[in-house]
């Protein structure tokens, strides 16, 4: 009977502890992690942004002339906009994210087709609550462009 209650007691401690235990938060990535393909295409990366949170808004909308573009946008490798057609400055589509880490994340293009004029390009910009960093991104039937977004 006595081994049971230390038995017993040792298990309580243990669950105390555990359910104690600080979250240390989201895992850190020290170096990029753009895959070298994604649905069958080769990933172009274009450059890199710096940003102070990861919580943030991406706002897209078609760089240049409105010409039809079709686009799907992922970050990490989950999709957050699917198959949206652009339209100009007037009338962005954005949607709320958070990173999954610290250090590198990344956002791609995918182009569904290539509107009128080739390639398909987005107007991009992350507002990460601090600042608003705008870019743009360009992918086509064969190539998707891709950017780390490095959260310090």
């Amino acid at each position: 009977m006595r081994t049971r209650k230390i038995q017993l007691i040792v298990l309580f401690i243990t669950l105390l502890a555990v359910g104690c235990s600080k979250d240390d938060g989201p895992s850190r990535n020290e170096t990029s992690i753009i895959p070298p393909t994604f649905q069958d295409r080769d990933n172009e990366n274009l450059g890199t942004i710096t940003l102070e949170n990861r919580e943030i808004i991406i706002s897209i909308w078609d760089h240049g002339r409105i010409d039809g573009d079709i686009v799907s946008i992922f970050v990490n490798g989950k999709e957050v906009i699917t198959e949206r057609t652009l339209e100009g400055p007037a009338n962005t589509y954005s949607i709320s994210t958070t990173l999954e880490y610290d250090g590198y994340n990344y956002v791609l293009l995918y182009a569904h087709n290539e509107g009128s004029i080739s390639p398909n390009t987005v107007s991009m910009s992350i507002d990460d609550g601090s600042n608003i960093k705008e870019f743009v991104l360009e992918a086509n039937l064969l190539t998707n462009g891709v950017v780390d977004l490095v959260v310090n």
